[in-house]
């Protein structure tokens, strides 16, 4: 099957400059001489090959070099598309990750967005900033930011080297920007990088963030609140016979 993704589309994910890279990275569904059929797409910056695993299958697919040296594709066949991984070759050492872009997460819905824009979302942080959720089956952290202002955003953090190439989010209505991102946990590091419409890039810590590192370093850390222990009883006391 022919390449299905334009040297132009390679190129804006590659200088992270894709308001949406839903469209370009992970499956898709085409069909390949008449027979329905998958087409994977990754950026890896990091990689030198890149191969589709899917574990229960015991099935993988090499993917090839498209227009650049770290963008690869490949086609599957089948009409149906189960969780897969990418088994990454980076130098000596393999790895395996999940592909972010598999997952279109519904957490932030339309009426969410509508309230926020509003002013009107009384729970706002149970949506925006970093969620600990699962999706498909596959435990991992959806991030939301707002930022409507950037020509993109990306997040950075102790899973992905800081590297902003690596997990470029996506823009919704209302100038806010989410991507679930599979695997990441409790007290891994954050921070959001932030491209304005000049071109100048900022490292940001999450303003809906559940804590945050002591200064004089600024990146913020994913919590639990569920399961986090609060030493605030005293405090709480005090609290209750204060002048209001």
């Amino acid at each position: 099957m022919a390449m299905t993704v334009t040297p132009e589309q390679v190129e804006r994910i590659v200088w992270n400059q894709h308001h949406d890279p839903f469209e370009v990275l992970g499956p898709h569904a085409v069909e390949n001489e008449s027979q329905p059929a998958w087409v994977v797409r990754a950026y890896q910056p990091s990689a030198d090959a890149v191969w589709v695993v899917f574990p229960e299958q015991r099935a993988e697919y090499p993917m090839q070099v498209t227009h650049h040296p770290h963008f690869f594709e490949c086609t599957i066949e089948g009409a149906e598309l189960s969780n897969y991984q990418f088994r990454l070759k980076e130098g000596e050492h393999e790895r395996f990750i999940y592909d972010p872009y598999a997952f279109r997460s519904p957490y932030l819905t339309e009426f969410d967005i509508h309230l926020f824009a509003e002013g009107n979302h009384h729970r706002i942080y149970e949506k925006m900033g970093a969620h600990l959720t699962e999706m498909n089956g596959i435990k991992g952290v959806y991030f939301a930011v707002w930022a409507p202002n950037a020509r993109s955003a990306s997040v950075l953090g102790d899973f992905n080297d800081w590297d902003g190439r690596k997990h470029q989010m996506r823009k919704l209505d209302g100038g806010i920007w989410d991507l679930f991102i599979p695997e990441v946990g409790v007290s891994d590091r954050y921070k959001y990088e932030i491209k304005n419409q000049d071109g100048h890039i900022y490292e940001k810590s999450d303003p809906y963030g559940f804590q945050q590192e002591a200064r004089p370093k600024t990146a913020s850390i994913i919590t639990n609140l569920d399961t986090y222990t609060w030493k605030d009883d005293e405090w709480m006391a005090q609290r209750r016979h204060a002048e209001p």
